[in-house]
């Protein structure tokens, strides 16, 4: 299913929601609905998709989200106002399958959590926190499109290219097992055996990154590959594995894990790190890095934490 495709199944559904919220009572509405949901997979894949954003927004699980919608109809509380106002609607649902991926994607992952998972033809995936990918496997090809955050991909053997696409390129793996982040302004891979091929614009021919390399490339990057840290995956391990890094790098890092904020006074910003960090408990990672640096932890609330020099 194509780009445009989805987003004119988003507009229908979006409207749809409309008019079934406008008149929940109306039956000839909602068999009308029900013939539109029911005439092809790409319109109910629509249908599903703004309900995962309405539970999302509401703080509803999926299944809720789904009763709401069932056989004994569309009660006005479980609405969500001012989501689903016609043209208004579409622009959100839209909006948010663009640029909120973690609502819509087809798997993803929260702030802290993992998930690994065998894909149809044994190829194994596993999402690091705050991830999210649509599959799209076809009779010709197998392509994992990263909507955010931080994959691992180890390959099984099939036919079909495997590819896995980003917001700037698209690496084909050539037998292999490799690392995707999806950075603002930048994609990094990394290829722990055999071989990636990567197409991104302005490059004319792909660029051949293999095992013990990396590859930045976006908007302004030079595409050279260079030495990849061998650490770089232990997050499938739960572990956050450093040699030698600025304080400020490793704090951001461990953000990525916890939900709020991890402030890092400037004045000791520079200060160099090495060791091995639990990523499934990082308040006893930012304890570690007490006990190793002159630094405290200045905890206010879960989601506020302030480290600063030790007096």
């Amino acid at each position: 299913m194509s780009l445009a495709d989805q987003r004119l199944a988003l507009r229908d559904a979006a409207q749809w929601h409309a008019h079934l919220g406008a008149a929940p009572e109306c039956q000839t509405t909602r068999q009308q609905w029900q013939s539109w949901h029911q005439g092809s997979d790409l319109n109910r894949w629509a249908w599903q998709r703004l309900e995962h954003l309405q539970a999302e927004l509401q703080g509803l699980p999926g299944p809720l989200a789904r009763r709401a919608v069932g056989e004994a109809g569309l009660p006005r509380r479980t609405l969500l106002k001012g989501l689903v106002l016609g043209v208004g609607a579409s622009g959100l649902a839209w909006s948010g399958y663009r640029h909120s991926p973690a609502w819509l994607a087809d798997v993803r992952t929260g702030v802290g959590e993992r998930r690994s998972l065998n894909l149809e033809d044994g190829t194994l995936l596993t999402l690091n926190t705050a991830s999210a990918v649509d599959i799209r496997y076809t009779e010709s090809q197998r392509l994992i499109v990263l909507r955010a955050g931080e994959i691992l991909v180890e390959t099984a053997k099939d036919p079909r290219p495997l590819s896995v696409r980003s917001d700037f390129g698209e690496m084909r793996a050539l037998g292999t097992r490799f690392s995707v982040r999806q950075y603002d302004g930048h994609t990094e891979l990394n290829v722990l055996e055999h071989a990636v091929a990567v197409r991104a614009e302005p490059m004319p021919n792909a660029v051949r990154v293999d095992a013990g390399m990396r590859l930045n490339f976006g908007s302004g990057r030079p595409f050279a590959p260079e030495r990849a840290d061998p650490n770089q995956a232990e997050w499938r391990n739960g572990r956050l594995v450093i040699d030698d890094w600025r304080l400020d790098r490793v704090l951001a890092e461990l953000q990525r894990y916890r939900p709020g904020f991890i402030r890092c006074a400037e004045d000791i910003a520079h200060l160099r790190v090495s060791g091995a960090y639990p990523l499934d408990d990082t308040d006893r990672a930012l304890a570690a890095i007490a006990r190793a640096l002159p630094v405290r932890i200045d905890t206010r609330t879960r989601f506020w934490v302030s480290v600063g020099r030790r007096a």
